[in-house]
């Protein structure tokens, strides 16, 4: 009997401050053969980028759940890196949590900026139609006006 099969698993891939979103979706026996297949695809970019002269350093994959709750967070450093320095693993993945903890923090800041900038701007034509109303129906109220003669 087949184990049963991890769900699906995506790959949104982050480069140079930007994420391609994975819509496909690939899966997997387990979670650690969707690390391994996203350790091997983040190694085939980082060679291709750097035969392209481009530095991979930040470029990473977050691998996703069919929800959308981050699975693991696999940097190219983690992929490029032979081996983890021996007696400080507990240290270097806590920095990488902190540093995709921080990278996250600053996204979702600037999201938050431009949703009350969006607000903003809702909120004087909101207001701006709310006046125009107020205008015609006072206009709309009073009638024509009466021809004197």
């Amino acid at each position: 009997m087949e184990p049963p099969e991890w769900p699906c698993s995506f790959f949104n891939y982050c480069s140079g401050g930007q994420v391609s979103v994975d819509e496909i979706g690939v899966e997997f026996s387990s979670v650690e053969a969707a690390y391994l297949n996203g350790y091997d695809a983040m190694l085939e970019i980082a060679f291709e980028k750097l035969r392209l002269r481009q530095d991979p350093a930040e470029d990473a994959f977050e691998i996703m759940d069919g929800e959308g709750h981050m699975l693991m967070h696999v940097p190219v450093s983690e992929v490029l890196r032979p081996r983890r320095p021996t007696g400080t693993p507990a240290v270097y993945l806590g920095r990488q949590i902190i540093a995709a903890c921080e990278q996250q923090l600053a996204r979702s800041q600037t999201l938050r900026a431009e949703l009350r900038a969006e607000f903003k701007k809702t909120r004087s034509a909101l207001e701006t139609v709310q006046a125009n109303l107020a205008r015609l129906r006072s206009v709309t109220q009073q009638g024509p006006p009466q021809a004197s003669g």
